[in-house]
């Protein structure tokens, strides 16, 4: 109850800021608040009907009230603005309506502003501006003049559907086919339409179309026709539906000629969403640029945007390809063109705003990415015959044509044509880009054509490289014609010029006609003419779709060519209506108005998803959207989206919002019944629920509540919408009894409940006062009595009882009923009376008065009335109780003070309505209102006011061009509406109708008639000239009527706008110029925009010709300076025109320049140049003459001829390695030209074209092969030969497999070459072939030689080895044969070696072997139960081979031997103790023991078995006498014999004795061990233990001895080895037992070293000092390159090296190796480095390295040496000479024969950087090279002034001649020295062999040995050049190049081949033939055991180097003998001969 009070507080605070006649909810200014009447208010609902009401309830705040006051606004702030504004809103019919409280009226205008009210535009009861709409008309209905707008369109007109309420015409911009009619358009000759209008804020023309679709159509220049009507027989408007609901007609400055009629605006406008940017349709980009798509919402609340692929996929981004920005713009990075990804980069896209309201979806994007690349346009050779048409076209690459756009063609490269409608004369080139050259003449067939074309992404121009020619033919007799087009359909946008061809080739040239049905199109004026064959609509429109046919005839016939022409609309989307407010239950139907060409698809959206049919949805048609029953889940955005199918997308959208339906109220609570004692408290409380929220009120027997401080009333909202009221009495009184009533109402109706509160006590009555009711209806009261019991209740009036008549009754619950109430019969005083048993009693009376409601006559207005009479009305009141009083309205609203309406009182009954002057606005539904105490009468009548037209927009004259389109507008307005009629005067001066096309489709003569009045003229014609007369009619005279001039102007027009002349030097030319136009025409000629000058040789003729003037300009005695293009100007009062004539003054072409050789081919040259100055005459052909230079096979000299677009040219069939010289000229009609300057070339090497002849192959060696040949024939190597690819395979192999080839360098190219080759299969049969290779190649192979390798050692054991066992003394072993591939020779015998296995110790006891020829041998006198390894080895002609591995094979079991050694010991006086120890030989498993023994002499044995596991019995009740006892071993075979005999005697002194027998015992280190010692003895012996005969001492932490006398070792180690005794001792003797104790330990850790490498490999090998006393079981190695992973092998237990392959060349390598036995694992070794072989590559020197010729250099990157690991990769750089920085070429570059580094400048030098890179490490070599200039010869070897055509044979050379010969007596000493050496050298163990499982074999040494002859040869040594060297010693000779000469057991550093000898310098010539030399080319070499780890070894490279080498070597007394070989330093060869044999002295030093 509380909270009531700050509720009133606000309310009156809320009521001092009203008005006083405010109306607010029931409160006004003056209207005092109290808790009852805030109580009994309605409640607020802020509900979107009431957007700016507020919840007034007793629990509102104060702050909530305050944020509701001012709710008109998007910004809540920006009312504080205008602090007197307090705008309310209310419910009047649907419609909120805006009250204005402001302080001061006057400031209305002021404060409504589109900044307070954004979303009210033009229509409100107030005037107002608009930022939007600069020039707003509020166009009304009660608007009669519009003061705003000076034009102002009243635009109404009746309403089928109901013609008491006018409605509007709707006006739109929506369509985008917009014509400006303003002066602004220039004239343009191609579209010559310019209309002029007089108020540019006011357009002349309006089009009407469906009052469903308001969308105007604006006349535009590109869209002269607007779209025709959907339904003609639907008048064209929009229907006031709601008279609440006006409609704006918006101006708006984005569209500023064109007028809007719209809706108003939502009643909610802060609820919104819209895109203010959407993306596009298509969005094209290259890789290079990237893209952003904006998408840009706006609403409120703020939308959110978001991304979604077209299936809807939430978009995610992609680094680097695809971004979503904050501002949800879509971006599209730049990419390499790697990255392209069709996923992303060819897809649609969709962008999504959402809010609350829901989601709409932009248009699609269609997202296309293009890499950027080259791309060629090309156009091709016409064959045309003369006469006719000449098409050519540019072809573009078919994937990217839709990016690329021709924009002209070049002529001769010099004349430009461009696009062009009417053609340029004898050229005409389409929109679409194809180049027409019409009536081709023999001239033409000179001209060449190049196309250009537009990359619009890159935007760039693209030249076609070649041109294209005419090729005129002159047929012999008539060809009938035949059409080159094929006709079809063509689909071109309305307002755009399209170009249909019709091209036919005959004899003679056809004419041409066009046809659309049977009328003849094309001819003079109009919008469509013909311009060669091809006809050509100059702005298509819809009138212009239909079938074409073109004719082409000739008089040998005739051809048809048919194509249908489709005119498309823009497409265009509205969804009708555009918001629906609906309740749950009820029904939705949405339509979608789609306008347009080729629509495709029609699909429905909601909230972004589509919507399909089905259930509740229908679809049909698809246009229409219909739902039921609605659910308030269908609230939401729907939008209707449409696709064309070209692609084209428009989508609309509506805003439904379905609310719960309106229920009644429902009490889910009520109070009861009660009946109580005066003096408790009560509280009656309702509950009630509803849609809208229902109002409670109270009742106590029908009359209001009793003001008592005791009884309080309440009523709020629950959370969950329920109305919860209360009554609260304190107290309770007997007053305040009776029946209460709570009510609970809404607008869809009420409920009512009642019960009694009984308070015991007397009857009480409460006064009832004065009570009215009205004549003629029912009147009800109660009787309010209090008390309880009561009796009787009566009512009587003037003290007569009731009732006394029928119409009164009086119920049982003590109300009264009087029906039909009549005045002066039922009025008076009535008395109530209560009493109860007891004869107590309470009355009261009640005054009835009884009143009369007005009753009203009939309202009329006088029928036809007209605008300017007066009408009046009268609103009579027949009866009714006074004062009576009166109100008009109209059309449901207050009548408008403007309007000019007159109303007055004549007296009590009677008000009139007088309108002086009526006029349209006045027309409407008038109604008077007549209200008294009683009730309230209202009658209704219609004015119609018939208003004669008035202009709207009034026809003027007007003017346009020949061939133009013309818009007269003629907007008339007028009640009923006026009808337009266009008339024309007829020659006979009457003026008949033109014709009515209301589509706007111009009709007979192009003219047409629009709906909206409007005379369309489609083309305008001469025959259009003339008069017209626009009569506007609506049958309220006087009409309206105007007569207009219509002009045709024909402005200047040439026949031919270009032409073209061509003559000779000193010839006369003459240039026509004739045109066409209206007079007077000027004609005047310019040249180079400045007027001719009069000169001697120019005169000038006019003349009048047909349709026009004609001049003519003479040019006598033409001159080069003559060519150009003189300018002929036409000029009229419409119009200039001018026309472009090229005159062409031609002579011989110049020479033509900059030729150079762009290729070098072996049989052919590629030579450019650059085309001369033609001479104004077309370049005919060019003459090449090729020249070549003496040489042998070098030919003669040609010329060739090739085209005039031709600026290259290939000279075939030449010779390789050849000079030729080269010139060029150029010819025309007039001549040939001079020659350019003669250029030299060069052409390349070719591979040779024979095979080398007479080759040889013999067998040296199990793995080699001798091969020797001759070169090829002189006239075949093409070149300078390098070397040769020595190719062999395996013969009968698989005939797929090739040859495997090697390279030999460094040989000569005449006599006999040999090479050695290695490395192959021991006997094996070969195929060899053998080609030969220059700089370019290989040759042809030799016919394959045949030959043999010699035997070898098989190099695999036997397979399948298998033994069984036949009886327990033999084996037979079964093997099968080593594979074909490993027997190396045919096998001869085999060897079995078989020895028993013992694996706890380290030698193979019996050892022996058996040689067999088979496959079978059979081992006998085995021992039985033995396992026996055995091993197989194949031998052959070279010796045994590998050897299988060992198999372990079992005889069979035998019978035990006897028992080793048997003891017996007395245990007592009849007991004894016997033990035995197992057989040596148990022949097999023991199955049992068996003792024997017996008495004395006695014949009786007993026995007694013994499981196999105990070795001792106990034998009891024996008698005193001497017994016998022996003991037996059993297998599975039998009983063994006996064992000797023992002899025991019982007795009853027991001396100590022990049973335990010793024996050798071996356990491994580490283990726990027990030795047994059991005794027996009485008394008990004493027991001791020795080791070694040292007493064992109890305090040894590992040894404890048990109480049965047994020693445990713990842990035993290998100093616990050795012998323990065990004595027992008692009174009566000793006795004692001993053991040999063996201790197994793990091995000792391995000496490791590196014992050989190679490129790939390492092979190591280890010793172990200490196996653990059993043989090793296998080894571990470890290795790893440095930085790598380590890498485990295992080893058999029986090797001791290990070669580990596929080695990283030239790196370090880890090794360690670690062996294990059966005890466990040694320590690791020690860690070993080695170095595979291999070095860094090797640079070759300039000459063999590079060659250039002007414009590039070739690299010949196979001349680079290895250093033995392969090369990767080079890195290529260069400079000029004269800069610093570095060119980067390529970092990776990939080992080929040759690369060619191309772009270089001729006659220039350059630095040259190469690195090559391999395993090993990179090396950098620098060379300097020149380019030669252009007609120089290039240098060969690339160094500048440098390269003989023909060197010198090197042995004339002194500066070789002499080193040579002193070499060769250095040689002789040192080979001397070397022999002395050798003799004292001690013999080093040859090499081992590795075989494939990585062991060596010994018995390979002898192969080894022959591979180890190897001989080498070096090139000739060749003049020293002048070139760089790079820091390292390239001069020197490095190891790996270096072999001996002899034969020996060792080899230099370096396993890997040796590098190819450099060829010589290349020259281009033939090679000189040079002596052979002794020498041969080593191909393989295998490494031996001590070339370990040194691969790099360091050679001396000064004197004092090598003399400290002799010295060191001398310190080790070993002679070092250097004399002489100071003086060979100099020379390469002495280098040489010093350094073989500085390394022969170190091997000699070692030995």
């Amino acid at each position: 109850m509380q909270n009531a009070v700050p509720g009133h507080e606000i309310a009156n605070a809320f009521m001092s800021i009203l008005p006083g006649d405010a109306d607010v909810g029931g409160l006004t200014r003056d209207s005092t608040v109290s808790r009852n009447t805030l109580d009994s208010q309605r409640p607020f609902r802020h509900t979107q009907d009431y957007p700016g009401s507020f919840p007034f309830t007793q629990n509102t705040a104060i702050t909530q009230i305050a944020q509701h006051l001012l709710p008109f606004t998007q910004d809540p702030g920006s009312n504080y603005e205008h602090p007197r504004v307090r705008p309310l809103i209310q419910d009047t019919q649907g419609m909120p309506r805006v009250l204005s409280l402001v302080q001061d009226p006057e400031d209305t205008q002021d404060l409504f502003k589109t900044s307070d009210f954004p979303s009210f535009q033009s229509l409100s009861q107030y005037k107002h501006e608009s930022r939007d709409t600069p020039r707003a008309l509020s166009l009304t209905q009660d608007n009669l003049r519009f003061q705003d707008s000076p034009l102002a369109l009243p635009l109404i007109q009746d309403n089928p559907g109901n013609q008491d309420i006018p409605i509007a015409l709707p006006f739109t911009h929506d369509n985008p086919a917009v014509l400006p009619l303003n002066e602004d358009n220039p004239r343009d000759q191609d579209s010559p339409l310019a209309l002029s209008r007089r108020d540019q804020d006011t357009p002349p023309a309006l089009s009407l179309r469906d009052q469903d679709t308001p969308l105007a159509f604006p006349l535009t220049q590109e869209s002269p026709q607007p779209l025709p009507p959907r339904d003609l027989d639907t008048p064209l408007a929009l229907p006031l539906r709601d008279q609440d609901t006006p409609l704006t007609l918006s101006l708006t400055q984005n569209a500023p000629r064109a007028l809007s009629l719209a809706p108003a605006p939502s009643p909610d406008p802060h609820q919104r969403l819209g895109f203010v940017s959407e993306p596009p349709r298509h969005l094209h980009f290259t890789n290079s640029s990237g893209a952003v798509v904006d998408c840009v919402a706006e609403g409120s609340p703020r939308p959110s945007v978001t991304w979604t692929h077209v299936d809807g996929r939430p978009l995610e981004e992609v680094p680097g390809l695809l971004t979503l920005a904050r501002n949800g713009s879509l971006v599209f990075p730049p990419f390499p063109s790697h990255r392209y990804d069709t996923r992303l980069h060819s897809a649609t896209y969709t962008c999504r705003a959402s809010s609350h309201l829901g989601t709409l979806i932009a248009t699609p994007t269609i997202v296309r990415a293009v890499v950027v690349g080259q791309f060629r346009v090309q156009v091709y050779d016409q064959l045309v015959m003369v006469g006719n048409t000449a098409v050519l076209r540019c072809v573009v690459p078919s994937f990217l044509r839709e990016y690329v756009t021709v924009t002209s063609w070049l002529l001769d490269d010099s004349l430009h044509l461009y696009p062009s409608l009417h053609g340029d004369g004898k050229y005409h080139v389409t929109e679409s880009g194809e180049l027409h050259v019409l009536e081709v003449t023999l001239g033409d067939g000179h001209s060449r054509f190049r196309c250009r074309a537009l990359h619009r992404l890159t935007s760039q121009s693209h030249l076609s490289p070649t041109p294209a020619k005419i090729i005129v033919t002159e047929p012999q007799g008539a060809v009938a014609p035949q059409m080159s087009e094929g006709g079809g359909r063509v689909v071109v946008a309305g307002g755009s010029p399209v170009t249909l061809p019709c091209v036919a080739h005959g004899h003679p040239p056809p004419s041409y006609t066009w046809f659309r049905g049977g009328e003849v199109v094309g001819g003079e004026g109009g919008g469509v003419w013909v311009v060669g064959g091809s006809l050509v609509v100059g702005g298509a429109s819809q009138a212009d779709t239909g079938h074409y046919t073109c004719l082409a005839n000739n008089t040998a016939g005739q051809a048809r060519m048919s194509v249908h022409l489709l005119v498309t609309q823009p497409l265009a989307v509205q969804v009708r209506p555009r918001q629906i407010e609906a309740e749950a239950g009820g029904h939705l139907e949405l339509r979608c108005l789609v306008s347009g060409s080729l629509v495709e698809s029609v699909k429905w959206y909601k909230d972004g998803s589509e919507v399909r049919p089905g259930g509740r949805v229908t679809l049909r048609p698809r246009e229409t959207l219909r739902m039921e029953p609605l659910a308030t889940s269908d609230s939401g955005l729907y939008q209707c989206a449409a696709t064309t199918h070209g692609g084209h997308y428009a989508h609309d959208h509506a805003r439904v919002v379905v609310a719960q339906g309106a229920a009644p109220p429902e009490l889910l609570y009520r109070f009861i019944e009660q009946t109580l004692q005066p003096g408790p408290a009560v509280s009656l409380k309702c509950i009630a629920a509803g849609t809208p929220t229902p109002h409670i009120t109270w009742l106590l027997d029908g009359f209001a509540l009793p003001h008592s401080h005791r009884l309080v009333k309440g009523q709020y909202v629950s959370a969950q919408g329920d109305v919860i009221s209360h009554v609260n009495i304190s107290a309770v009184h007997v007053s305040d009894g009776g029946t209460y009533s709570c009510t609970a109402e809404n607008s869809a109706g009420k409920v009512v409940h009642s019960a009694r509160l009984n308070v015991y006590g007397p009857p009480q009555v409460r006064p009832m006062g004065q009570v009215a009711a009205v004549a003629g209806q029912t009147f009800t009261v109660t009787c309010p009595a209090a008390g309880h019991p009561i009796h009787t209740i009566t009512w009587s009036k003037d003290g007569s009882q009731l009732p006394r008549s029928h119409r009164q009754r009086v119920l049982s619950n003590g109300t009264l009923v009087v029906e039909q109430v009549t005045r002066g019969v039922d009025d008076g005083t009535y008395s109530c009376t209560a009493a109860a048993r007891g004869g107590r009693s309470d009355s009261q009376t009640l005054q009835l008065r009884v009143l009369v409601p007005p009753r009203l006559a009939p309202l009329n207005f006088p029928v036809g009335t007209r605008s300017g009479m007066q009408a009046r009305a009268t609103c009579l009141v027949q009866e009714g109780d006074q004062p009576v009083t009166y109100s008009w309205s109209k059309d449901g609203r207050p009548l408008d003070a403007r309007l000019g309406v007159r109303t007055s009182q004549l007296d009590a009954f009677t008000s009139i309505l007088v309108i002086e002057q009526a006029a349209a606005a006045h027309s409407g539904n008038y109604s008077c209102t007549a209200s008294n105490a009683a009730a309230t009468a209202t009658t209704t009548a219609r004015l119609t006011v018939r208003v004669p037209p008035t202009w709207v927009v009034e026809p003027s004259s007007a003017s346009v061009a020949l061939g133009g389109s013309l818009a007269l507008p003629c907007l008339a307005t007028g009640f009923p509406d006026p009808v337009t009629t266009w008339r024309r005067q007829a020659a006979s001066g009457e003026f008949v109708d033109v014709g009515n096309s209301g589509g706007g489709v111009a009709g007979e003569g192009g003219l047409a008639q629009w709906q909206n009045g409007t005379l369309w003229v489609g083309r305008a014609a001469r025959g259009h000239e003339g008069r017209y007369l626009c009569e506007a009619n609506n049958g309220v005279p006087p009409g309206l009527s105007q007569l207009v001039d219509l002009t045709v102007n024909e402005p200047p027009w040439f026949r031919a706008v270009k032409q073209r002349q061509e003559v000779r030097v000193g010839a006369s030319a003459t240039l026509t110029c004739h045109a066409n136009g209206d007079a007077p025409l000027t004609l005047t000629w310019t040249r180079d925009s400045v007027p001719l000058s009069p000169q001697p040789r120019y005169y000038k003729r006019e003349s009048e010709g047909q349709g026009g003037r004609v001049t003519k300009l003479v040019v006598s005695e033409a001159r080069l300076a003559d060519s150009g293009t003189f300018v002929c100007t036409a000029t009229n009062p419409h119009g200039t025109r001018t026309a472009h004539l090229h005159l062409l003054v031609q002579d011989v072409p110049g020479p033509p320049s900059g030729m150079r050789v762009e290729e070098e081919g072996p049989r052919h040259l590629s030579v450019t140049w650059t085309p001369p100055q033609d001479s104004n005459a077309p370049i005919t052909a060019y003459i090449v003459t090729l020249e070549p230079q003496p040489g042998p096979g070098a030919g003669a000299g040609r010329e060739e001829r090739v085209g005039s677009g031709e600026r290259r040219i290939r000279l075939g069939s030449l010779h390789p390695a050849t000079h030729y010289g080269v010139r060029v000229a150029a010819e025309n009609r007039v001549g040939r030209g001079q020659a350019s300057p003669t250029v030299s070339a060069t052409t390349q090497e070719e591979p040779p074209s024979a095979p080398p002849r007479a080759v040889t192959v013999v067998g040296v060696a199990p793995r080699a092969l001798q091969v020797s040949w001759e070169p090829p024939p002189h006239n075949t190597t093409n070149g300078l030969l390098l070397g040769y690819h020595l190719g062999y395979k395996l013969l009968g192999g698989d005939e797929s497999v090739g040859y495997n080839f090697s390279r030999v360098v460094g040989v000569e190219g005449s006599g006999v070459n040999n090479a050695r080759l290695a490395g192959l299969h021991p006997h094996t049969r070969y195929s060899v072939v053998l080609r030969a290779f220059n700089s370019k190649g290989a040759g042809p192979p030799s016919n394959p030689a045949l030959a043999t390798t010699l035997q070898d050692k098989p190099s695999a054991a036997p397979g399948d080895v298998r033994c069984s066992s036949q009886t327990s003394t033999s084996l037979v072993v079964t093997w099968n044969p080593p594979p074909p591939a490993y027997r190396n020779g045919d096998i001869t015998s085999y060897r079995v070696a078989y020895w028993q296995e013992n694996t706890l110790s380290e030698y193979k006891a019996g050892g022996s072997g058996v040689m067999t020829e088979g496959q079978q041998v059979t081992l006998k006198g085995l021992q039985p139960w033995t396992n026996y390894s055995v091993t197989v080895a194949a031998s052959n002609g070279a010796g045994q081979g590998v050897t299988s591995s060992p198999l372990t094979c079992t005889t069979q079991q035998d019978v035990p031997e006897a028992p080793a050694v048997v003891k017996v010991v007395v245990s007592g006086p009849r007991a004894v103790v016997v033990s035995w120890t197992p057989p040596s030989r148990p022949n097999g498993r023991i199955t049992r023991y068996t003792v024997h023994w017996r008495a004395g002499g006695g014949s009786g044995t007993h026995t007694r078995r013994v499981d196999p596991q105990l070795t001792h019995l106990a034998l009891h009740d024996l008698t005193l006498t001497t017994h016998q006892v022996w003991v037996t071993a059993a297998t599975s075979e039998g009983e063994g014999p006996a064992s000797s005999t023992v002899l025991v005697k019982p007795s009853h002194i027991v001396p100590a004795g022990v049973w335990s027998l010793g024996r050798n015992v071996t356990a491994a280190w580490g283990e726990d061990l027990s030795l047994a010692c059991g005794t027996v003895g009485v008394p008990e012996p004493d027991l001791s233990w020795t080791h070694q005969g040292a007493p064992l001492l109890p305090s040894h932490p590992r040894v404890v001895v048990q109480q049965d006398g047994t020693l445990s070792l713990s842990e035993v180690q290998r100093s616990d080895g050795g012998h323990y005794t065990c004595t027992a001792t008692n009174r009566h003797g000793r006795d004692s037992v001993a053991y040999a104790l063996t201790i197994l330990v793990p091995p000792s850790p391995p000496s490791l070293h590196v014992t050989e490498t190679t490129a790939s490999s390492i092979r190591v090998q280890w010793s172990v000092r200490d196996t653990g006393g059993i043989p090793l079981l296998g080894a571990t190695l470890h290795y790893r390159s440095v930085g790598g992973q380590w890498v485990e092998a295992q080893v058999n237990g029986d090797d001791r090296t290990f070669t580990a392959q596929n080695l990283r060349c030239g790196s370090l390598h880890h090794f360690y190796v670690t062996v294990h036995n059966h005890v466990g694992r040694s320590e690791p070794s020690r860690t070993e480095i080695a170095r595979t072989k291999g070095r860094p590559p090797q640079a070759p020197p300039q000459f063999q390295f590079v060659t250039t010729n002007s414009s590039q250099a070739t690299l010949y990157l196979s001349q680079w040496a290895d250093g033995g690991c392969p090369i990767t990769h080079f890195s290529v750089e260069y400079r000029r000479g004269s800069t610093d920085s570095w060119t980067t070429v390529s970092s990776e570059v990939r080992p080929a024969r040759t690369y060619t580094l191309s772009g270089l400048d001729a006659g220039t030098s350059y630095q040259l950087q190469v690195a090559a890179h391999n395993a090993a490490g990179a090396t950098p070599a620098h060379y300097t090279i020149s380019t030669p200039a252009y007609g120089h010869p290039g240098k060969s070897p690339g160094i500048a002034g440098v390269g003989p055509a023909s060197p010198p044979s090197a042995w004339q050379d002194p500066r070789v001649l002499v080193p040579a010969t002193v070499s060769g007596l250095a040689l002789l000493l040192t080979l001397t020295t070397i022999c002395v050496c050798l003799r004292k050298r001690v013999p080093s163990r040859p090499p081992q062999k590795i075989t494939q499982d990585g062991k060596s074999s010994e018995s390979e040494k002898a192969g080894v040995q022959e591979e180890l002859y190897t001989t080498v040869r070096r090139p000739a040594p060749t003049p020293p050049r002048h070139h760089h060297h790079n820091a390292t010693d390239q001069n020197d000779y490095s190891s790996e190049e270096l072999y001996h000469y002899a034969a020996a057991s060792y080899q230099l550093d370096g396993g890997s081949p040796p590098p190819p000898a450099p060829p010589s310098p290349p020259n281009h010539v033939l090679p000189q033939s040079r002596p052979q030399k002794a020498f041969t080319a080593l191909i393989y070499q295998p490494p031996s055991l001590h070339d370990v780890d040194s691969p790099n070894t360091n050679r001396p490279t000064n004197m004092e180097h090598i003399m400290e080498h002799c010295t060191t070597h001398a310190s080790q007394r070993r002679r070092c003998n250097i004399n002489g070989l100071r003086n060979l330093w100099d020379s390469p060869v002495g280098k040489v001969v010093y350094l073989q044999s500085v390394d022969l002295f170190k091997q000699a030093g070692r030995a």
